[in-house]
């Protein structure tokens, strides 16, 4: 049969860039996780919170409390919207917290997004075209980043903007602007600790049960292990071992708020140990996806 009888034609049109395509692998991604039911059950615990906040604030700004009243009920429901001294604003609160749904979800989702891809020999398909796997890598990644940003980083932001709308002039706004570089500065490192991690994870073990083990085994049994070694030797930078402590310590680092010089000195070394993190697991990521098993 000829290639005219089978309507088989060349592509006449312009070719854009491969980089376009991590858009589509963000798209189909996304499309994945918000189509499961089951998804939307962690999404909620992470919009029911961020709507209790919103409710907290609102409820509190209208109240027209005296200022110091107003302050202490704030404190009171865990969320301070400015940082006096050496005090942490609700803002690193907030995201930590969201950060568990976050953790949770990721643990779900990394073997759809990723592991799926290896155990279904779709990862093939991704190469066989103009996309190699730097595409692939920052496709995926962002993907994981755009989930995260969703649940931390815009929620933290409207609140800001809610707080600001709700006072009565652009006081807040004006005086507490540096407030929005610093989430942003925390969730892009929030997106990067979170999203390597798992995209690396979800390579090499590619089904649910073991990497939401695995996942579950970095975030709560390192912390108790760091906890444990922390008491036993009386030295608090054992509790490095934590990744949540190193993820706090980091949001400290990017809203410059810290308690006394040994907190400092333990964000440096959070942000190092992170770094060197996710650089060994980029590394084996790469690896990972240049083995390609074409033919069994």
């Amino acid at each position: 049969m000829g290639i005219d009888n089978a309507h088989y034609y060349g592509w006449e049109g312009k070719l854009h860039s491969p980089w376009w395509a991590t858009l589509s692998i963000v798209r189909v991604a996304l499309l994945q996780v918000f189509r499961r039911k089951s998804y939307w059950l962690v999404i909620a615990l992470g919009v029911f919170q961020f709507l209790l906040f919103w409710v907290i604030i609102y409820v509190l700004t209208q109240a027209r409390l005296p200022r110091e009243a107003q302050r202490d009920m704030f404190e009171w429901f865990g969320f301070t919207p400015t940082a006096e001294g050496n005090e942490e604003n609700g803002y690193i609160k907030f995201m930590q917290q969201q950060s568990i749904v976050v953790m949770i979800l990721l643990a779900f989702s990394g073997s759809l997004l990723v592991g799926a891809d290896f155990r279904m020999k779709s990862l093939p398909f991704y190469l066989s075209r103009r996309v190699d796997r730097r595409h692939y890598i920052v496709g995926k990644l962002l993907a994981i980043s755009v989930i995260v940003s969703l649940l931390t980083t815009v929620p933290a932001l409207i609140l800001f903007v809610e707080f600001g709308m709700f006072t009565p002039s652009t006081g807040y706004w004006t005086t507490n602007w540096d407030i929005v570089p610093s989430v942003l500065a925390y969730g892009a490192a929030f997106c990067v600790v979170l999203s390597i991690p798992l995209v690396t994870i979800s390579a090499y073990l590619q089904r649910m049960a073991p990497i939401a083990i695995t996942w579950s085994t970095l975030f709560v049994m390192l912390g108790r292990l760091g906890s444990y070694m922390r008491e036993a030797t009386d030295n608090d930078f054992w509790a490095l071992v934590d990744p949540w402590t190193d993820i706090r310590l980091l949001g400290k680092l990017c809203f410059g708020v810290f308690r006394d010089d040994l907190e400092f000195h333990m964000a440096a070394w959070a942000a190092l140990i992170l770094t060197a993190v996710c650089l060994v697991c980029l590394v084996a990521l790469v690896h990972r996806v240049r083995a390609i098993d074409i033919v069994e």
